[in-house]
């Protein structure tokens, strides 16, 4: 190769990784990160660079669906860095080998709260997130299991405990509403 063809090289290598660079910016690079629409996106952990790409996205809210003790400094980091982007924070310590009816409730009504929105919702990789998300297609939005799982999976729903949590709690929750609870 000539000293020509390595300028030409080297200059096309150059503008290829600029425009890559450029088309990336205010991309948000959690893992499994979805924006579902205007109002919800989800994702597993995001850096702090991602909370200030989400503020600049106009989220203004964030539910934490991890436990502290899964990375305090992260956890305390985030919350703090929530709190200097004027974003509202909503922590939910969800054990996901062991979610619980409580927890479910709470996301039910933060999500609710259109003064929340649009609402950034995560955990460590979505699958609690996916689990969650499910409840709330069902419950919220009338959709069948079927339908929402497959929504949830695409959010990073993979484990089948969460899966039959998810599954379970909505037909609780139809059941009392069909008794008038």
């Amino acid at each position: 190769m000539n000293a020509y063809s390595c300028s030409l090289l080297a200059i096309f290598l150059f503008f290829s990784f600029s425009a890559y660079a450029a088309g990336d910016e205010g991309q948000v690079s959690a893992r499994n990160f979805l924006r579902i629409n205007e109002e919800f996106c989800t994702a597993g952990q995001p850096s702090l660079q991602d909370l200030e790409r989400l503020k600049e996205q106009g989220i203004v809210g964030i539910v934490n669906l991890r436990r502290p003790e899964e990375n305090p400094t992260e956890h305390a980091q985030e919350r703090e860095k929530a709190q200097q982007l004027g974003l509202k924070y909503f922590s939910i310590p969800v054990n996901g080998a062991n979610p619980s009816p409580e927890q479910a409730e709470e996301f039910m009504k933060i999500v609710a709260e259109k003064e929340n929105r649009p609402l950034f919702i995560h955990c460590a990789a979505a699958n609690r997130v996916g689990a969650f998300w499910f409840i709330y297609r069902v419950l919220h939005d009338n959709w069948d299991c079927a339908r929402a799982e497959q929504e949830a999976r695409q959010v990073g729903l993979r484990s089948q405990n969460l899966v039959d949590f998810a599954k379970k709690y909505v037909e609780e929750k139809k059941l009392q509403a069909c008794a008038g609870q």
